[in-house]
């Protein structure tokens, strides 16, 4: 099996981002679009590189997406992409393998014992606020 991306799409637009473990890039890239919420680019290095110290400053910035990266840290999973609360795609992750969701809903089947490591904008609100279930 190749170490890929995969991007699952609807109606021309992005839902999600699968990179499978063991993906590699020759250069820096950025995945996502300089205006989406959450920025992911994959970042390669030569030895000794230093990257400047530096903080980054605070902005205030606004957002009405709700966007969520998973990290697949070891097991299996099933995961399902929902559009407009229609089934578009299932897709399985293995250890090592990253989920961006852009848009759309998700599910998640454990197919074996799984950690995954989560990030969502903040604050959380509560899941009857935050929500719905297709």
């Amino acid at each position: 099996m190749t170490a890929k991306l995969i991007k699952i799409t609807a109606n021309k637009k992005q839902l999600a981002l699968i990179i499978k473990s063991g993906f590699q890039t020759k250069k820096n890239q950025f995945l996502t679009s300089k205006n989406n919420p959450l920025q992911l680019g994959i970042l390669k290095f030569p030895k000794n590189y230093l990257v400047k110290p530096h903080y980054h400053r605070q902005i205030q910035k606004t957002t009405h997406k709700n966007q969520e990266f998973i990290y697949l840290v070891s097991g299996k999973i099933q995961v399902t992409f929902y559009h407009h609360q229609q089934k578009i795609q299932t897709t399985t992750l293995n250890s090592g393998d990253i989920l961006l969701q852009l848009a759309g809903g998700h599910s998640f089947k454990m197919l074996k014992p799984s950690q995954l490591i989560t990030i969502k904008q903040g604050p959380y609100k509560g899941t009857k606020k935050e929500k719905s279930f297709i």
